[in-house]
């Protein structure tokens, strides 16, 4: 082997490396909303809703894509997010993951979810792995 395929081979193990050993991100948000579960869930609960309620989205269309509930949605910017539906409770919570976005993430899972009661609580949970240094003082 010459220093040349040396040093080729040393490059792509390191970068393979650095790869499979991406920091998995566990985030929570949660806030109290002043009025009924029933009526939250009406502003929010609907999976293609978000661009009403969520200021950095610009538009969703939903489509389906081999029988699976997809959104396509739109950044600020312009950048397109496919997000597929996996799980849904109607009035609870509604489930989805990122197919296809200009993010430097890898294996995004994400639950929205409305706690009934007046007020009402709602929660964002969300993970997903990152091997770009600078996620972790983003977070």
């Amino acid at each position: 082997m010459t220093l040349s395929k040396f040093t080729l081979a040393a490059a792509a193990l390191a970068l393979s490396a650095s790869s499979a050993f991406a920091t998995e991100y566990t985030l929570t948000s949660s806030a109290t909303v002043a009025a009924d579960s029933a009526t939250v869930w009406s502003a929010i609960g609907d999976f293609c809703d978000i661009d009403d309620w969520h200021p950095g989205i610009v538009s969703c269309v939903l489509e389906a894509r081999d029988g699976v509930v997809h959104r396509q949605l739109t950044l600020g910017d312009g950048a397109p997010v496919l997000e597929q539906l996996v799980a849904s409770e109607p009035g609870v919570s509604y489930s989805y993951k990122i197919v296809e976005a200009p993010l430097p993430i890898t294996d995004y899972a994400s639950t929205v979810s409305v706690a009934e009661g007046n007020p009402t609580i709602v929660t964002w949970a969300g993970t997903f792995k990152s091997d770009v240094p600078e996620m972790e003082g983003a977070i």
